[in-house]
């Protein structure tokens, strides 16, 4: 009898933990362990944990603030989830996110001369393709070479980042006053605006999960890379072309990684800068990485709720810092160590059931 219920309790266990709940389990671990920290290094642990939760929410300032972080951790953790649909890790959302971000400053440039309702579509669809395309290179090196895509893509994003510094230090393009490789700014009539604080961005980002439900959920190539992902072999030999799906699946995440560098030049930045993609030194592509993760599925409730959570902790972060004197990486540890919980308590479970 103790035996059958406890069968029954994992059992219900790993389904809460592979559902969006997980998302609230991956919030208390958070607290108990930024809670250990913070006590053994000596602050005030209320204090900090008020600090850390509720400064998005503290001005109407913080929570524009909340929501431009929050949108292109959004699109990159649909770059990891997507591929990992066909069991592949893609840990190039960071360089596909610079590339199409200099291609599109690159382009701003050329194309300066339109209006900017003809202007800002192209740019945002040359963002769009450039980041499925620079992804698809280890899609194709995986499927013709079986080089392993976290090699290649880590190569790709060494890569982009050289070309940004080549395009930021280029004369045409460069600033000439600035200290930091940071091009000059492009044209007013590419950039997206905003609307009292919020990037207009967040129209693409509210578009995307709806997209990518019915990608999921209603298409038949979402089925096609859900059965892939779950049986190749079975998939195989119902029809289902594993190549095609190996590339659809990098594609569609470099084009969410494309997106992602696009509106962060035509609408945040403005310019070209060197570390756009990052913050306190940090590559968005992780925390996009993270929040899939700890999302652990291709849900896009889960994981813009997710992506919500990593931005609060970033900003929460910077206002330790600010106020309390406590490194902004102790919170990033603790992130770390929330994804590793996660993931552990999961795998657990998933063996025992």
């Amino acid at each position: 009898m103790l035996k059958k219920y406890s069968l029954n309790f994992k059992n219900i266990l790993l389904k809460v933990l592979n559902s969006s709940s997980s998302l609230f389990i991956s919030i208390f671990i958070s607290v108990i362990f930024f809670s250990i920290i913070i006590a053994l290094l000596g602050y005030n642990v209320f204090q900090a944990l008020n600090t850390l939760i509720f400064t998005s929410f503290s001005s109407y300032f913080s929570f524009c603030s909340t929501i431009i972080k929050t949108i292109p951790i959004l699109f990159l953790s649909y770059a990891f989830a997507i591929p990992s649909m066909v069991q592949f890790f893609n840990i190039g959302s960071f360089g596909q996110m610079i590339f199409s971000g200099t291609v599109v400053t690159v382009f701003s440039f050329f194309l300066g001369n339109l209006e900017s309702f003809i202007l800002i579509p192209i740019l945002i669809i040359i963002g769009i393709f450039s980041g499925g395309i620079y992804a698809l290179i280890a899609a194709i090196l995986k499927i013709k070479n079986n080089i392993d895509p976290i090699i290649s893509t880590i190569m790709l994003n060494f890569i982009s980042e050289q070309f940004l510094y080549y395009i930021a230090g280029h004369p045409y393009f460069a600033d000439p006053i600035a200290g930091h490789p940071t091009t000059r700014s492009i044209p007013k009539n590419a950039l997206l605006g905003f609307y009292n604080g919020i990037p207009y961005s967040l129209i693409f980002a509210l578009i995307s999960i709806f997209f990518i439900y019915f990608f999921v959920q209603k298409s038949k190539k979402g089925y096609e890379l859900l059965a892939v992902g779950r049986n190749i072999n079975a998939s195989n030999i119902f029809g289902i072309n594993i190549s095609n799906s190996i590339l659809w699946a990098f594609f569609l995440g470099g084009c969410f990684s494309g997106l992602a560098g696009t509106l962060e030049i035509i609408n945040i930045n403005g310019k070209l800068i060197a570390g756009f993609a990052s913050t306190n030194g940090i590559q968005l592509g992780l925390f996009g990485t993270l929040a899939a993760l700890i999302a652990g599925s291709i849900n896009p409730i889960a994981l813009s709720i997710s992506a919500f959570f990593m931005s609060i902790l970033m900003i929460g972060a910077n206002a330790l810092q600010r106020t309390m004197g406590i490194s902004v990486f102790i919170v990033f540890i603790c992130q770390a160590l929330i994804v590793i919980s996660i993931v552990t308590i999961r795998e657990i479970f998933k063996k025992r059931s």
